[in-house]
């Protein structure tokens, strides 16, 4: 009699043991999904995109949905340098950066099937970083090294909510409400990074750094598939888009040595697949190449850049100049044909 007490009594202990932690569980995600932590507006105490002071990644969902950026730059690191504050005021476009390092083609063609969604009708630009490493050399399918939340941008709830049950997910909505202090300020209100404070230790290490630039791969080894998949399915993105909506389709500068030597396999392989661009940027109305894939003598200079892919300012100073004079550009030709 006794061993039947204990046992009924085990077994409702059992049963408010589970029932109090599914209750607890299902609290915590449906706190979650109140509370916001990355800014996503999918809460229904969402207001205006207000995650400030975050590491890159943590701020673009709430960056790219904003409304009063009319404009986006999207790539990886080889465009994080451009300041869309400076694209703003060569261009009269109120631009946003949500460049995403170590990102491959499915983050950065989720980044912009964000911005569009949020931006539906009112997207005046966007500028495509294309690093050549990556649209022209991986697969399309294929997921960068770095750890990106794909769940943050998805348009499924059950994806999005089982990605809100994480320790950082959990972090970053303590300090969403105040629980925890904020992180460390990287990003600007329109999610500019300046990435040179952290190669410090690079730019102080000359040898090293010597090594890095100088280093040459071997130009006997081509890209990717010859049919540039990757191509492939930008411009199937491209098509998807509203037809005049400018877009320039930046290609990021390189150090000297990372250019292949004429009439190698590399330098064949690479110069198809720009031209492949060139081509799809002909068949899209409104749309420019700001083409910096060639060698050229600024792109020489090792003081120039970090390492063979991450410039500094003064060349990013040039390449914004270039992107502005292609959407003015782009502009000017788009008025013109309407006052034929």
């Amino acid at each position: 009699m006794n061993a039947d007490i204990q046992s009924q009594a085990w077994k409702r202990f059992a049963q408010w043991a589970i029932g109090a932690s599914v209750a607890l569980f299902l609290a915590f995600v449906g706190g979650m999904y109140l509370i916001d932590p990355y800014d996503t507006g999918r809460s229904p105490f969402s207001g205006e995109p207000d995650l400030r002071g975050q590491k890159e990644v943590n701020a673009t969902t709430s960056v790219g949905r904003d409304p009063k950026f009319e404009a986006a730059v999207i790539g990886n690191s080889t465009i994080a340098l451009i300041e869309p504050a400076r694209l703003t005021a060569l261009t009269g476009i109120r631009f946003a950066q949500l460049a995403v390092p170590g990102t491959q083609i499915p983050e950065q063609l989720a980044i912009i099937d964000w911005f569009m969604k949020h931006h539906d009708g009112s997207a005046k630009a966007l500028v495509i970083a294309l690093s050549r490493d990556t649209w022209c050399a991986s697969d399309p399918t294929q997921l960068g090294n770095n750890s990106f939340p794909m769940w943050r941008f998805s348009d499924s709830r059950i994806e999005y909510l089982a990605g809100l049950i994480s320790m950082s997910s959990a972090q970053q909505a303590a300090r969403r409400v105040g629980i925890l202090p904020s992180s460390k300020a990287d990003s600007a209100p329109d999610g500019y990074w300046d990435y040179e404070p952290l190669y410090a230790a690079l730019l102080a290490d000359a040898p090293r750094r010597k090594e890095l630039l100088f280093k040459r791969r071997n130009d006997q080894i081509t890209l990717g598939e010859p049919s540039f998949p990757g191509v492939r399915v930008l411009s199937e993105r491209l098509a998807a888009l509203p037809a005049d909506l400018p877009v320039v389709l930046a290609v990021p500068p390189v150090f000297t040595a990372k250019q292949p030597q004429p009439a190698t396999p590399r330098h064949r392989a690479e110069q198809a697949c720009r031209q492949r661009l060139i081509d799809l940027v002909s068949e899209r109305p409104n749309t420019a190449l700001v083409d910096w894939w060639d060698d050229r003598p600024e792109l020489k200079k090792a003081d120039a850049f970090i390492d063979q892919i991450h410039y500094r300012h003064p060349v990013a100073r040039a390449v914004e100049q270039d992107i502005a004079a292609a959407l003015l550009g782009i502009r000017e030709r788009a008025g013109s044909l309407t006052h034929r």
